[in-house]
C-alpha cells in the first residue's frame, strides 16, 4: 500500500511525503521488490509523480486565476447546498472528512 500526503505550504508551495507500506510477514526479496516498484513508480523519476506533480501545478495555477476567470468555479459544489451536479465532489469531502475524524480520534 502507498500512502501520499500533500501538505500546502504557501499558495504556489505543497510538500508531498510519500510512504510505501508492507506486511510485516514478508520476505527481504518481498521487500526489495515492492521498494524497487515503490521507488520506480512513486519515485522523484518515476511514472506517477511527474504526471502528479504537472496536475497539481495546473490546479494551483487554475486556482490562481479566479480573480481574472471568475466564471472558472473550481469549488466543485462546496458551498452548494441544492442538488449537487455530477461534477460536484461532495461524496469526496463527506469521505475525507469521516477518515480525519476517524484518524483523529483517540482509541
Amino acid at each position: 500500500m502507498t500512502v501520499r500526503h500533500f501538505t500546502p505550504v504557501t499558495p504556489d508551495l505543497m510538500h508531498v511525503t510519500a510512504w510505501a507500506l508492507g506486511p510485516v510477514e514478508e520476505t527481504e526479496a518481498q521487500r526489495a521488490r515492492r521498494l524497487h516498484a515503490f521507488l520506480t513508480f512513486y519515485g522523484p523519476g518515476g511514472f506517477a509523480t511527474p504526471d502528479d506533480v504537472a496536475a497539481l501545478e495546473a490546479v494551483q495555477q487554475g486556482f490562481a486565476a479566479w480573480r481574472d476567470v471568475p466564471w472558472n468555479d473550481l469549488s466543485r459544489g462546496m458551498a452548494r447546498n441544492d442538488d449537487q451536479l455530477d461534477t460536484d465532489e461532495g461524496h469526496l469531502r463527506v469521505f475525507w472528512r469521516r477518515w480525519s475524524e476517524l484518524m483523529e480520534t483517540a482509541a
